[in-house]
């Protein structure tokens, strides 16, 4: 019987002990953990994007860490999702073009910064300077619906602009209120 008792105190111990090896291997992960979930948005500004010859400019700077990491950075537009998901549907099976220029800004001198839209991505092509990107619809939540305009690397820390215009009339995105954001591009794995 005592063999017995010994025995079951022994699984115990073990359970418990396995419980908190584990439970100190979480919180050590999450201690060490730098996402919060949600990718850091450097700036963002609102855009009507039903109207062609809209635009908006945003000035965000870019920190030594951001360029360290040699991860790219990402121009995107976030709006609620639509009820009937039209626009959405649309975007997945059209071109839905904006204009979009990325430049370093230094003592008044721009210099401008390669992007890739989606497009290019597939093909492994870059465009420099004023270039026309393609909206590429990635997530929805059952809140918002969060498009990529195009990606970036940024060449060092400093001023940047990023300057989106639309360039035809997008009747489906009346009364959607988009906000242009500069965040770290989604995760694709880099």
């Amino acid at each position: 019987m005592d063999a017995e008792r010994d025995s079951r105190m022994k699984r115990h111990i073990s359970k418990i002990f396995a419980f908190a090896v584990l439970t100190a291997g979480f919180l050590l992960q999450a201690a060490c953990s730098s996402s919060t979930g949600l990718p850091k948005v450097l700036a963002s500004a609102p855009l009507s994007m039903d109207k062609a010859g809209v635009s908006t400019s945003i000035d965000f700077t870019v920190s030594e860490a951001t360029v360290a990491t040699k991860h790219r950075l990402m121009v995107a537009l976030d709006f609620p999702q639509t009820k009937s998901m039209k626009l959405e549907n649309a975007m997945q099976q059209e071109d839905m073009p904006v204009a979009l220029e990325v430049v370093y800004v230094t003592d008044g001198n721009t210099t401008p910064i390669p992007t890739q839209d989606d497009k290019g991505v597939s093909t492994r092509t870059w465009k420099t300077g004023s270039g026309v990107a393609n909206l590429h619809l990635y997530a929805t939540n059952g809140d918002t619906s969060y498009v990529l305009i195009a990606g970036f690397y940024p060449t060092k820390p400093g001023s940047y602009r990023a300057t989106v215009k639309t360039v035809k009339d997008q009747p489906l995105f009346s009364g959607v209120n988009g906000v242009v954001k500069v965040q770290p591009f989604y995760n694709t794995g880099e």
